[in-house]
């Protein structure tokens, strides 16, 4: 699917279902991540200890594209976006889960929670050559922290990742995430052009370089 500037080649796997081709601009995408902490009362301390309840599946927000207005007269992303909105459906059971990729990257296995698809271009019959959707899915699979090899086999290979800075991350927790080694920081920060390593912006994509042999 030829796609407009400033956007990637993606795909969503719908599980037993479609492969729904995509455009995606890789600075839009989010993951969050939720724990549940509890406060108990104590009369001998004016504040509680936390205790941990638990947490919450990762969450992934993606903003993505359909568009057939460079593929030709009559073509339309109408299947594809029903498409979409029918795996929001069970028809008797659970929804499908979905499976985004783009590139070398693939997010797990996951829940579709939300989807809103804004049309914005049509034919005369209607039909729509053009969609913009907002995605929301939950993590249905263990993962491996963001940022980090999902094989220990593979740090250090030449290549680049991703990791979108999450609350409480630095330079040297993503080095370990990454590499299994905390003093490797200077590598990404040099990478990604950073002056100061204590100050990293929640919600910023870092690239994470391979280390020569």
């Amino acid at each position: 699917m030829p796609v407009p500037q400033g956007f990637q080649n993606a795909k969503l796997q719908i599980e037993g279902g479609d492969t729904i081709q995509c455009a995606f601009n890789p600075e839009t995408y989010s993951i969050s991540k939720t724990n549940i902490w509890t406060y108990k009362p104590n009369q001998s301390k004016d504040w509680p200890d936390p205790e941990f309840g638990g947490g919450l599946p990762m969450t992934y927000k993606l903003s993505l594209l359909l568009d057939t207005s460079l593929d030709g007269p009559d073509q339309t992303v109408k299947d594809q976006a029903n498409a979409l909105m029918k795996a929001m459906h069970g028809a008797g059971s659970a929804p499908k889960f979905i499976t985004f990729s783009w590139g070398s990257t693939k997010l797990p296995k996951a829940a579709p929670l939300s989807i809103s698809i804004q049309y914005a271009l049509f034919h005369p019959n209607g039909d729509p050559m053009r969609a913009f959707v907002d995605l929301e899915l939950a993590q249905a699979e263990d993962t491996s922290p963001v940022g980090q090899a999902q094989n220990p086999t593979t740090r250090g290979t030449a290549g680049l990742r991703s990791h979108i800075v999450q609350d409480g991350d630095s330079l040297h927790s993503i080095a370990y995430e990454s590499y299994g080694d905390a003093t490797r920081w200077r590598a990404i920060a040099e990478a990604n052009g950073i002056d100061d390593p204590l100050r990293l912006r929640r919600g910023s994509s870092l690239s994470i370089p391979g280390l020569g042999a």
